[in-house]
């Protein structure tokens, strides 16, 4: 293990992972801020000798802060002690640090795969209102059949040559003895048949492997999901933002006594369990009851991460007026002292953050006016289904 390790400015990944993007795109990781290549224009293995990775090693190693890692930097800084923040760096560095050695820092040309964070493709069974065409192939196919257009960044679908994702398959598979680390997300995993194979392999060639996966879990009849019971070191992050009827209109095309029951499953298998949910206007103070559920059913607050949406603009809670505002910053305050879990915690304090910012600027006749185009468009009646929304705030 190298020394390097404990430097604050040292990652792991540009030297042993890689994050591959439902677009062909590649970087370090999912929070970096720049891609080092495309697999539709270069091989992985020239993508990961690239110049624009060498560049970071080389700044890593001369202790200088890669502007495309200040997602990392930032949240250890804003942390009490970096054992307090739960970046990507950290993690990585704790999961695969001691496969990172003085000698394969020293050779420019050396890289050792211990992780991979995988995208195959878009293929996803939900339309969820946050997406878009990028990551589910189901927006995909509303936005064909309706002939609507969206926001820059949601409007596109990726356009994949299955030849070049097939070669990265192959190179991970020739590694499929080292890896340490891998995570699987999409669109929605459950549903590749690129999952398939390399759990099969992983299964026969690396049991002990460390595997999260990220899920909607409306799939088990899979072989994916078959093959992830199989495996004993699993870590589920279960995409979920409400309970009930919200969760049928957020997550379109998914069912709510499906989602339970899938859930119900892999409580009795002996493998770990996160929520990853986002906080948006659809579920400003629902996200609380919605908590609350989870916990019933035995999930202790260190089970949940939640996130602002920062985008699409019109689901912002911002939008909020600023009495009701008001009203879930003071709900924030009060289960910020109660929660007993850091990840909680945690995500209540950005959650709170995000609802303080002063240089927004709201619009609430865009939240009803996409409100009302996505119901017309989906034939749903977001008026019954979120009474207090449309009384407290679109009135």
């Amino acid at each position: 293990m190298s020394r390097k390790l404990l430097d604050k400015n040292f990652c792991v990944l540009p030297w042993t992972g890689f994050e591959l993007e439902t677009t062909g795109a590649v970087k370090n990781c999912i929070l970096s801020e720049q891609e080092i290549g495309d697999i539709h224009k270069n091989t992985i293995e020239d993508v990961l000798h690239s110049k624009e990775n060498q560049k970071i090693k080389s700044q890593m190693l001369a202790k200088q802060f890669p502007t495309s890692c200040n997602g990392c930097y930032h949240l250890e800084k804003n942390r009490a002690t970096n054992f307090d923040s739960i970046s990507s760096r950290l993690y990585y560095a704790k999961e695969i640090g001691l496969s990172v050695t003085d000698k394969l820092l020293s050779d420019d040309n050396a890289f050792d795969l211990r992780h991979v964070d995988l995208r195959w493709n878009n293929k996803c069974n939900q339309a969820c209102v946050y997406c878009g065409p990028q990551n589910s192939s189901k927006w995909a196919q509303e936005v064909k059949s309706s002939n609507i257009r969206l926001a820059n960044e949601y409007i596109f679908e990726p356009q994949v040559d299955q030849k070049n994702v097939e070669k990265v398959k192959q190179y991970v598979f020739k590694n499929i003895k080292k890896l340490k680390n891998v995570y699987l997300a999409g669109g929605e995993p459950m549903l590749m048949n690129d999952n398939k194979e390399l759990l099969a392999l992983l299964l026969e060639h690396n049991p002990n492997v460390h595997i999260r996966v990220n899920t909607n879990l409306s799939s088990t009849r899979t072989g994916v999901f078959q093959l992830l019971c199989k495996f004993k070191n699993v870590q589920w992050t279960v995409s979920v933002d409400a309970i009930g009827n919200e969760y049928e209109y957020i997550r379109h095309h998914g069912l709510w006594k499906n989602f339970i029951k899938n859930l119900q499953h892999i409580q009795t298998l002996d493998h770990k369990i996160n929520f990853n949910m986002l906080y948006f206007i659809l579920n400003y103070k629902s996200i609380f009851e919605s908590v609350d559920y989870f916990k019933s059913m035995g999930f202790h607050d260190n089970s949940f991460v939640i996130g602002p949406i920062i985008g699409p603009y019109h689901l912002d809670v911002n939008h909020l007026p600023a009495k009701v505002k008001q009203e879930v910053i003071e709900m924030f305050k009060e289960r910020i002292g109660k929660n007993t879990g850091f990840f909680l915690q945690n995500s209540m304090e950005n959650c709170l953050k995000h609802l303080t910012q002063t240089d927004f600027h709201a619009n609430i006749d865009v939240v009803r006016y996409n409100l009302q185009k996505l119901d017309k468009r989906r034939n749903l009646n977001s008026r019954e289904i979120f009474p207090k929304l449309y009384k407290e705030v679109l009135q």
